[in-house]
């Protein structure tokens, strides 16, 4: 069992990451976010758990990727993939397990990165240096966002195109990691806007088989108008990795770096193009959309076999906004269409695949102020979906409607209260329908309701937030291992219930020491099917996530950051019948350095050089690990003009 460090106990207090660590805390408005509306609005008026993460909190912890920068955030829980791949991993919020990919929604800019399959988003496809926020949505958005969004939304939100930059970085670090980088944004006084930016990552690993290459090239054009403005942008992702498998209880205990998989890899190549529009109806309608296409085709060895793995998903989300004057202010009405076409095929040792999934919906949501302390929110959404098994030549459609209703009271300037009721919807993946129980070929919609009570508030320099959460869900889709003759299966549980609590605080302890943390407390319990009344694997009712940041000066800064994930059952072990694994206490420390346009940066990663398992899981009885990566450096170095 792992305990607390001193250092921990030092820092242990709580975070709130929307406050940059550059300025004290006070008591004005809160910041403006999208992804609690999906057009531009405080978050006073939004009645919504919405934890930002800034670009000057992502730029001081050193995150190298997405996955780094959320886990320092302490908003929700890591799970590293099977790869052991530091870039690749899966978001869960809300108490769910091994089909968490399918219950967090994650957007980028607004268009969603989920698959129609139970391959979690590819965040590696993102590259830091273009992000400007990341905003976290604690719980259900099933009427904003619709399919995927139950235990909450992620939207990362990029830079835009201002003036002219230019920067070049290299960092080199543990396992012969050596990551290269280069970007340009270009804003003219005609209003074109011209942005290229190129990554190319490459890495031995930490165990045998883990090498990576990763390279990316983005190209983008943006033309800004009087009333609004128009971009294009087109993305070439290279990732090939190979893939050390897991090992068993002894192996992982005497040699962690060992692969018993020295042949498996997996190479894909994405291309994603995007057209997005911003535009200026008149003083008080406005009308936004993206259109979209990302393009995966990938290809290895696996399970003892060569593996194909193609997905194409074509997105459409045009919306309009309006803030309408009345008497206590304006009332927001936010409504639009989302329309996501999906292909899917598969070759490997499992069997044959091609599918596709068509879903349309339509949606409206209103925010109208009661008085000058008092906003009121409705909504609703209706979504239709076809599913198209092309091997069986049998097709299936569905469909779900869900509302919101929200009250969100402000009494003083620095206090703020809010209830949520909202209902989410997720229709099975193409791969959850095509492994059922015999006498079923389609599963049936998992529908759930989501209740929502919360408090922020600001003293001097400590700002809190504390928010209740009851997640009750029907007809859950979900693998039962003992179904179908002990053989497994996905089905329908007619019942399951997550409940929980979120604690956090932060506080300018003096103008250049921010500190802070965010305690979980999740309870997920199953209330139907063959293990009624058990935990859901892999999901712990207690994590702490703490923070120390200390700028020296106006050239050095030092940012400290820990986390606590308490012990839970194995992946895979429904019934609840092997020993939990061990809690887990990571600390992390990174050291930067500007000065005019140099920047360089020293992060060290498991700073007490913890052993533990990035993954493990329980297979007929039997434990595997997927052992994590032990004390390791990154040093970079940037220039920028």
């Amino acid at each position: 069992m792992y305990r607390l460090t001193p250092m921990l106990a030092v820092v242990a207090l709580a975070n709130m990451p929307s406050i940059s660590f550059a300025s004290s805390i006070t008591n004005q408005p809160l910041h403006i976010t999208v992804s609690g509306t999906r057009s531009l609005l405080s978050e006073e008026m939004s009645g919504k758990s919405v934890n930002v993460i800034t670009h000057q909190q992502i730029s001081a912890s050193g995150a190298a990727n997405i996955f780094e920068a959320l886990r320092s955030s302490g908003a929700v829980q890591i799970t590293q993939n099977y790869t052991g791949n530091s870039n690749d991993g899966v978001v869960s919020m809300r108490g769910f397990g091994e089909n968490t990919s399918q219950n967090v929604l994650i957007l980028v800019n607004g268009r969603p990165l989920n698959n129609p399959t139970l391959e979690a988003p590819d965040l590696s496809i993102i590259s830091l240096n273009n992000v400007d926020r990341i905003e976290v949505l604690q719980g259900s958005a099933g009427v904003l966002y619709g399919q995927n969004a139950v235990g909450g939304v992620i939207n990362i939100i990029t830079r835009s195109i201002e003036g002219s930059n230019a920067q070049i970085q290299l960092s080199m670090g543990s396992y012969d990691t050596a990551k290269f980088s280069v970007g340009f944004d270009q804003r003219y006084d005609n209003g074109l806007g011209v942005r290229v930016n190129a990554n190319r990552n490459t890495s031995h690993g930490y165990r045998d088989n883990s090498d990576t290459e990763y390279g990316r090239v983005n190209a983008g054009l943006s033309y800004r108008y009087n009333t609004g403005e128009i971009g294009i942008s087109h993305q070439v992702i290279h990732d090939n990795q190979r893939l050390p498998g897991s090992l068993s209880d002894y192996q992982a205990l005497t040699k962690p770096q060992a692969t018993n998989t020295p042949n498996d890899f997996f190479n894909a190549d994405v291309i994603v193009n995007e057209i997005t529009l911003s535009q200026s109806a008149s003083e008080h309608f406005s009308l936004n959309a993206e259109l979209s296409q990302r393009d995966s085709n990938g290809k290895g060895y696996l399970y003892g076999s060569n593996s194909r793995q193609d997905t194409r998903v074509n997105s459409f989300t045009p919306r309009i906004s309006a803030h309408l004057p009345t008497l206590h202010g304006d009332t927001i009405l936010t409504t639009g269409y989302d329309y996501r076409g999906s292909d899917f095929q598969a070759n490997n040792a499992l069997g044959t695949t091609n599918s596709r999934q068509v879903s349309h919906a339509l949606y409206a949501q209103v925010i109208h102020p009661i008085s000058a302390q008092v906003f009121a929110t409705f909504g609703a959404r209706d979504t239709r979906i076809k599913d198209s098994n092309r091997v069986s030549n049998s097709d299936h459609s569905d469909s779900a409607f869900v509302k919101e209703f929200a009250i969100n009271w402000r009494p003083k300037s620095n206090h703020q209260f809010f209830l949520r009721r909202d209902e989410n919807v997720r229709f099975a993946a193409i791969e959850e329908n095509g492994y059922t129980l015999p006498n079923i070929s389609f599963l049936k919609p998992q529908k759930g309701t989501s209740w929502e009570l919360g408090w922020k508030g600001r003293y001097q320099q400590t700002k809190l937030m504390l928010n209740l959460y009851r997640l009750e869900l029907n007809n859950e889709i979900l693998f039962d291992s003992a179904a179908n003759g002990g053989w497994g299966a996905n089905l329908n549980l007619d019942r399951s219930l997550r409940r929980g609590v979120i604690l956090s605080v932060e506080h300018a302890l003096m103008q250049n020491i921010n500190i802070g943390g965010t305690y979980t407390y999740t309870d997920s319990e199953l209330l139907a099917g063959s293990f009624k009344g058990n935990e859901v694997p892999f999901v712990a009712q207690h994590t702490l996530n703490l923070f120390v940041n200390y700028r020296f000066n106006q050239q050095w800064n030092l940012y400290l950051d820990g986390q606590y994930t308490g012990e839970r059952y194995l992946a895979g072990d429904d019934a609840n019948t092997l020993s939990k694994t061990d809690s887990i206490v990571l600390m992390n420390a990174s050291l930067k350095w500007q000065h005019n346009h140099w920047t360089s940066q020293l992060t060290v990663n498991n700073l007490f050089n913890e052993k533990y398992d990035a993954y493990v899981g329980s297979s007929f009885g039997s434990a595997y690990h997927y052992p994590a990566p032990e004390r390791n450096l990154l040093f970079n170095v940037g220039y920028s003009f």
